[in-house]
């Protein structure tokens, strides 16, 4: 029966199923990337459905690089300047945990320091289009969102570069020739956007986010292709076009920004649902589980640690809000499924780690839901 439902069929069940399901399941703290990657799950792996399938494929794209170029958007360096200090010495003290959680893992399970560190990311960095995406679900103040969005977004872009550096170290010969093509990028998008101001802005009107998002495709697929991933790329894209006035600073600024979120809120759910296609049965095994829980049990402690470490010394103001900022912090969802994927493409790491990472992931991405009380919904 489930091989006689033809495509467009499954088509039709996948929008229908995956664009309202994960929404009402939001009610039982069930964030919508845990649930679509379950939906992804059970269409793999339960009924064979979308395995290779290229619109999904796109589809996840969209999501991914969306998010990203969201990410990058919301990076404000006034803001960082203001508090640079602080964060700069909270980004250090991450960077340098993470390049010892490496070394711990490369020397415990036997593997090369390059996938390690892969590894230490995916469990260390929080995932700030996620994080950002979840605090409208929750009370906190002004403060402990200015907080938990300039933590996160520091650490991600300190992530991102030492991603860029990790993947490209294989040789001087790959790092250069990477380098160059992400100068390139930064001296070519500027003038893209000139241009777009000149010539197309004026005669299209609130075309903006259109071409926010092809830009950010184009320029995904392209580091991809240089053997990055597609979320350096988007975050470029966001991270420059946010310095210019009329993209980032303008009265139709707070408008851009709100579409972008539509957009990739309605795209998103198919990058995590494509995961969830992509798990295989040899990804569920009882190894990965010890693993998956001795990650839990050593990094979520170490990384609560970290922080509470972080604001004693650094942000003694804000003291009494360390459990708000803490514990928002601790989702990994979107950077621990992309070094997962990574690592399993690029390098012969056994597949129990992998297993252990994404179930760290899944679980240190749900903690904020079921410790902070949700914001009741408004009324229509």
């Amino acid at each position: 029966m489930i091989h006689l439902v033809n495509t467009e069929a499954q088509y039709l069940i996948l929008f229908t199923v995956l664009l309202i399901l994960p929404k009402l399941l939001l009610r039982f703290q069930i964030p919508i990337g845990i649930s679509s990657i379950a939906l992804g799950v059970g269409a793999g792996l339960g009924l064979g459905w979308f395995r290779g399938d290229e619109l999904l494929l796109m589809l996840s794209r969209l999501g991914i690089t969306s998010l990203f170029l969201f990410a990058g958007f919301e990076v404000e360096i006034e803001e960082l300047k203001q508090n640079w200090k602080e964060l700069f010495l909270g980004v250090t003290q991450m960077l340098a945990i993470t390049l010892l959680v490496a070394f711990g893992i490369s020397l415990y399970f036997e593997i090369a320091f390059r996938p390690a560190t892969l590894i230490a990311l995916g469990i260390m960095t929080p995932s700030t289009g996620f994080i950002l995406n979840s605090l409208k679900n929750y009370g906190f103040s002004e403060g402990q969102e200015y907080w938990i969005r300039s933590k996160a977004i520091s650490k991600e872009i300190a992530a991102i570069l030492l991603l860029f550096v990790t993947l490209q170290s294989e040789s001087l010969v790959n790092l250069g020739s990477s380098t160059m093509v992400l100068i390139a990028l930064s001296v070519f998008l500027p003038l893209a956007y000139k241009l777009f101001f000149k010539y197309i802005a004026p005669y299209a009107k609130d075309s903006e986010v259109g071409f926010l998002i092809l830009t950010a495709l184009i320029c995904g697929v392209i580091t991809k292709k240089i053997g990055t991933y597609y979320l350096v790329g988007a975050f470029i894209v966001g991270f420059i076009a946010s310095e210019f006035k009329h993209f980032g600073k303008s009265d139709k600024s707070e408008e851009i920004i709100k579409n972008l979120q539509m957009f990739f809120s309605f795209f998103i759910p198919f990058y995590f649902f494509k995961a969830g296609v992509s798990f295989t049965k040899d990804l569920f095994s009882t190894e990965g589980l010890i693993i998956g829980l001795v990650f839990l049990g050593v990094f979520i402690p170490l990384r609560i640690i970290n922080t509470y470490s972080n604001m004693n010394f650094f942000m003694k103001d804000f003291w009494p809000d360390r459990k708000e900022i803490t514990m928002s912090l601790l989702p990994t969802l979107i950077f621990g499924l992309v070094m997962a994927q990574i690592s399993r493409e690029r390098f012969d790491i056994p597949l129990e780690i992998v297993s252990g990472l994404v179930i760290y992931t899944l679980v240190a991405s749900v903690i904020p839901a079921f410790m902070f009380k949700k914001v009741p919904p408004e009324n229509f």
